[in-house]
């Protein structure tokens, strides 16, 4: 189902840090199903500041859940704790049971060493070590997500993006920033299914999800595939 050969053919930008737009990832007729089965259930409203989603139980495989364990408790405390208790309460889990067949598909090409190594020749970035975790985005009307750089252990976040049709008066656009103002707007990408984003977590990577706007006839749909890296990993 996914295209590797649309990751090998973009080309990363450096400005105003390093991010890619990829066109055309998923088969036109893969998406549209995708979209359609797109999972209703188990959405829960991000809270903190900043925040204003909705998002689902997270997936990751078995590897990357070992991954997960070994990780330093020294080197980033809270992110270890956060893990094993969303893996306890089964928030994060490599149960796809509860997905249709053609989710549980494209989740497992997720999982392959061939994503994994596609991404990692067109963005620099070694993701062999990184454990991956994968959550299903909603954006119903109002919700937004407000200027950030990701925390410092996410090594590198692909959004896939599932709506058919999106007019950019309807907000809920990838945001690309110069800096910490939503002003601050060097590209805005907005969340169709022909496009897919990746963004290497640096301490100037600003972006944001700007609100979706009242008059959006539809939900912002996306996929959230983030590389967590073991920030003592060199101790």
């Amino acid at each position: 189902m996914l295209n590797l050969d649309a990751i090998h053919h973009t080309t990363m930008q450096s400005v105003p840090y390093r991010y890619a737009v990829i066109e055309n990832l998923l088969p036109k007729a893969a998406s549209l199903e995708l979209a359609a089965s797109f999972p209703q259930e188990q959405f829960r409203l991000s809270i903190g500041e900043g925040y204003g989603y909705l998002w689902s139980e997270m997936l990751a495989s078995n590897e990357d859940m070992a991954l997960m364990y070994k990780f330093s408790d020294r080197a980033s405390p809270e992110l270890s704790d956060r893990w094993r208790d969303r893996i306890t309460q089964g928030r994060l889990s490599s149960n796809l049971g509860n997905l249709g067949s053609i989710w549980r598909q494209l989740i497992e090409e997720l999982w392959t060493p061939a994503y994994r190594q596609a991404l990692t020749q067109m963005s620099g970035v070694e993701l062999k070590d990184c454990a991956m975790v994968i959550g299903f985005r909603r954006y119903n009307l109002g919700h937004c997500h407000r200027p950030h750089t990701d925390e410092p252990s996410k090594a590198l976040t692909h959004l896939l993006f599932f709506n058919e049709q999106w007019s950019m008066d309807w907000g809920g656009s990838l945001r690309i920033l110069l800096d910490e103002k939503p002003e601050s707007v060097f590209q805005d990408i907005a969340p169709l299914n022909q496009f897919s984003a990746v963004i290497v977590r640096s301490d100037n990577s600003w972006h944001m999800v700007t609100p979706v706007a009242s008059t959006a006839l539809q939900c912002r749909l996306a996929l959230r595939i983030a590389f967590f890296h073991n920030l003592d990993a060199g101790a």
